[in-house]
């Protein structure tokens, strides 16, 4: 079956099965997973050249953040830098910690616990980035908050493989990080003096047409996560800073208006490939475990995360839409654990376990998130603990979607 044709049926299904849950009112990021495991090995086996789809998924990533970047600026970062750098770096510690306890009493050894632990304390930032898109809520409070922890915990998840990777294969730990944050100093001085000096040059060739409008924006988004990627970063980081660098320019708008059409085609095929990738094995084993931790990271990780928002002094309607964006797991989460297995920590059935609780806890985290705001009255009066006597000054929020 050629490349063609496998795409060709897969876009097929994915538009069936869209039409299916959107008829029962559905989110259609669930209909694109459930199409992953249609296609997948385990059902019709229709996905044959698996690395090309994962490269027009990786360039769906890309995209979506490239696009994301546009909507930032140095004033926003500025704005929720210190906040997201706290929270992020807080969920991440807390959540592993009552985590490890938590794997402990369901009978998992203490290196499988830590293993799960730091797995589950991981937030998918592509699944937020787009739900919060779709509802229109990047720029509130909460979306930018969100967006920004997120990233803090992509930057700290790729930290952790290569600390894991470098133990494993006896490098130098301190050497390697060193180089690492010195290439990405490196990296970032080049996107400013690029976004200053070298972007405003080139606006008068790039804007001749809106073409190579579009081709400029396309080959200067994915060459400079390319190149991130180069360097031991992650695409997502790359193509963020990419669009960072644009969105001071009068074309910004533009720019990302040409781009979407892309970023949803990619994308689709992104969450169809995460639902091919599910790996369900030994289901009557794993359900009670994997039910449990599910219920840990829907609740009580969104619990984790309102007690931080609430301690650095948001109100409780902030905290609890915050709160709601980590009860998921991450695609880090799964190579997390395949790493594990690589190097013989972890056994097999630890994989099956992670996958069926990102299948449960991603699908109920797209409902939470999609219906926060008619949730929340319900909740509100026990949220007050969540509140301190004295809050930021937030602006009012408007739902416009």
């Amino acid at each position: 079956m050629t490349l063609f044709v496998q795409i060709s049926i897969i876009i097929v299904i994915a538009a069936l099965m869209a039409i299916f849950v959107r008829t029962l009112r559905q989110p259609l990021i669930i209909g694109y997973i459930l199409t992953g495991l249609l296609v997948g090995p385990y059902f019709f086996n229709f996905i044959q050249d698996t690395e090309i789809v994962n490269v027009f998924a990786e360039i769906g990533i890309a995209l979506l953040l490239f696009i994301v970047g546009l909507g930032l600026n140095p004033r926003l970062i500025k704005e929720i830098g210190g906040v997201a750098l706290a929270a992020g770096t807080s969920q991440v510690v807390f959540t592993s910690l009552v985590g490890f306890f938590v794997c402990r009493a369901l009978g998992f050894s203490p290196l499988e616990s830590a293993y799960l632990a730091v797995a589950l304390c991981f937030s998918s930032t592509i699944i937020i980035v787009k739900l919060l898109s779709d509802k229109q809520a990047l720029q509130k409070l909460h979306g930018k908050i969100a967006l920004g922890f997120l990233l803090v915990q992509d930057i700290i998840a790729m930290l952790i493989l290569i600390f894991i990777s470098a133990l494993a294969q006896g490098e130098d730990l301190s050497r390697l990080i060193g180089i690492i944050t010195l290439q990405g100093i490196a990296l970032a001085l080049l996107s400013v003096f690029a976004s200053l000096y070298l972007l405003p040059r080139l606006s008068n060739i790039f804007t001749a047409s809106s073409e190579f409008l579009a081709l400029f924006a396309l080959a200067w988004g994915l060459g400079l996560a390319s190149l991130f990627y180069k360097f031991g970063f992650s695409i997502e980081i790359g193509a963020l800073i990419a669009g960072i660098t644009l969105s001071v320019s009068p074309y910004a708008v533009e720019i990302s208006a040409k781009m979407k059409p892309l970023r949803d085609f990619f994308l689709i095929l992104f969450f169809i490939l995460l639902g091919s990738k599910l790996a369900i094995g030994d289901i009557q084993i794993l359900i009670i475990p994997a039910l449990l931790l599910s219920l840990f990271i829907l609740i009580v990780n969104p619990l984790i995360m309102m007690t931080i928002m609430g301690t650095l002094g948001y109100r409780r309607r902030t905290g609890f839409l915050t709160g709601l964006t980590v009860a998921q797991i991450s695609e880090f989460s799964l190579i997390l654990i395949m790493l594990g297995i690589k190097t013989g920590d972890l056994n097999d059935s630890l994989l099956s376990l992670v996958t069926l609780v990102g299948l449960i806890t991603i699908t109920a985290s797209t409902y939470l998130i999609l219906y926060a705001e008619k949730i929340y009255p319900y909740l509100a009066p026990f949220l007050f603990l969540f509140e301190r006597k004295k809050t930021k000054i937030e602006q009012p929020e408007t739902d416009n979607y």
